[in-house]
């Protein structure tokens, strides 16, 4: 039997937050099909789990990445 999980329950097997796996999904690269429950909740397979687990070994092999405006400084004026 295939088990889903909710993004908090796949993010908590992955051992990072809800706002890394959403971010991780934005990524073109990592081709997991969108599925939802009667709610409207984004569900992860068995399968999902493995390739976010491998996506998240490569990112780390990789060293973090950063967006070209994470590193602009904020001025107050």
């Amino acid at each position: 039997m295939n088990r889903h999980y909710t993004s908090g329950q796949a993010a908590k097997k992955l051992r990072v937050s809800i706002s890394t796996l959403k971010r991780w999904l934005d990524d073109p690269e990592l081709a997991i099909k969108e599925r939802r429950n009667y709610n409207g909740w984004r569900l992860f397979s068995d399968s999902d789990i493995t390739t976010l687990r491998e996506y998240k070994r490569q990112m780390r092999r990789n060293g973090k990445r950063f967006n070209d405006t994470t590193l602009i400084p904020v001025v107050n004026h």
